[in-house]
């Protein structure tokens, strides 16, 4: 079983001075090259306080706070102070802001600090309205001290941070697909910016069209030997996942899936530094896969399908433990391997690995084994349904407590009931 790669890759070397980038790769035509450094975010974090600043009449949603906080996973984390606009401050001098929220309503922005026009309900760039509650911006002001992670809708997820977005200065975003990236205009100097849907023309043949899916192919691969039947192979896919998840396929929306000719080109694509390796890579309903490869694409299609029909994941561990464990329903092989990998590894198991951050879940590939070994156990002793509710409500802890379990007691019987010494 081919090993995948995690839709949301953090290596743990993030940040470090030692990065080291293949000096065999230039980047694709068209680009302008990243920050792979990432010295305007470094800084803008490397604060004690950061004041996050809402406008009047709105407030953030528990969870985008929580984002918000658990952003910063390189060092100790700066203190956060939320409060409204309007809500007096003498202590701001020297704090770095984050504004967060709809950029039309706050009303003591300055427009000349920010690279985008305010507009009635939303914004535009260079005569390009963005006025859907799913558009959105990433801005880093020159001297770091401000940062802007706005969208139009209260309600539409932060997917700044699902791209880790940090190599540019500037994005824009329509949901789930960067528009732009690049490094604020300046003197007349538009070439600063890349316009995404100018380059994913280019670089793309026409879409391959299936029953659930779009599929661009990168014009430079040649061989795609077998893809004609793997597209409906994948079709297959979905219908046997929302057959096991007893979901209607109609939840599910509709992919679209890039493969790219390599992976420094598809990070170019996501804005992901070269110093991280990603080959693969979910957010929302769109796939980036290097190569044509069918096993990272189901691998990412299955975490959009369990985030539209079940819902968000409570952690990392979950998250790709449940996906993991759907394999098992497809391929027994699949179980096994699995099984082996615990087995070898079985110490990695641990109350803090469950619980724990997705910076200590990545650390190992093996990982995703493990996890989903335990979720497969998991289930089999609360029942499908019960953990699925528990899955969507983020409530995974008082699932175990109910059935008389703690962590320590779940990895000791598992152990015991695998025979694993």
């Amino acid at each position: 079983m081919a090993k995948t790669i995690k839709s949301f890759c953090i290596v743990i070397n993030l940040l470090l001075n030692c990065i080291f980038i293949s000096t065999g790769f230039s980047q694709p035509s068209g680009f302008i090259a990243m920050d792979d450094s990432v010295k305007l975010m470094q800084k803008f974090y490397q604060t004690d306080t950061i004041v996050v600043v809402i406008p009047d009449g709105h407030d953030l949603k528990p969870e985008d706070a929580a984002l918000i906080r658990d952003f910063v996973f390189w060092k100790e984390k700066p203190f956060y102070e939320f409060r409204h606009e309007s809500q007096p401050s003498t202590t701001d001098a020297g704090k770095h802001l984050l504004f967060s929220g709809p950029l039309h309503t706050f009303r003591q922005i300055t427009a000349g600090d920010l690279p985008v026009t305010i507009l009635k309900y939303g914004f535009s760039f260079n005569g390009e309205q963005f006025c859907q509650p799913e558009d959105g911006f990433y801005y880093i002001s020159d001297n770091a001290d401000q940062l802007y992670i706005c969208r139009n809708g209260e309600d539409a997820p932060l997917s700044y941070l699902g791209y880790l977005t940090s190599a540019y200065q500037f994005y824009i975003l329509r949901g789930d697909r960067i528009c732009f990236s690049g490094f604020r205009p300046g003197g007349g100097k538009t070439e600063q910016m890349n316009n995404l849907d100018d380059l994913r023309k280019s670089y793309f043949g026409k879409p391959i069209r299936t029953k659930y899916a779009d599929f661009y192919v990168a014009a430079s691969i040649t061989d795609t030997t077998g893809l004609a039947s793997a597209l409906p192979e994948f079709d297959r896919y979905v219908d046997g996942m929302c057959q096991y998840l007893s979901v209607e396929p109609a939840g599910v929306p509709r992919f679209e899936t890039y493969f790219y000719n390599t992976r420094e080109e598809l990070q170019y694509f996501i804005a992901a530094p070269l110093w991280q390796t990603v080959y693969g890579k979910s957010t929302g309903n769109i796939n980036h896969v290097t190569g044509v490869s069918m096993t990272i694409c189901r691998h990412e299609a299955g975490h959009t399908i369990i985030g539209a029909t079940i819902g968000k994941a409570p952690s990392a561990f979950f998250d790709e433990g449940f996906r993991q464990a759907t394999d098992y329903f497809f391929s027994p092989e699949a179980y096994q391997h699995d099984l082996e990998v615990f087995r070898t590894h079985h110490q990695n198991l641990t109350p803090g690995l469950i619980t724990g951050k997705g910076v200590e879940f990545f650390r190992a590939m093996e990982n995703y084994s493990i996890s989903g070994i335990f979720v497969d156990y998991l289930i089999a002793k609360t029942g499908f349904n019960e953990f699925k509710d528990a899955y969507a409500q983020h409530t995974i802890d008082q699932l175990i407590s109910k059935f008389g379990f703690s962590w320590e007691t779940l990895i000791e019987n598992l152990n015991k009931d695998l025979s694993v010494q």
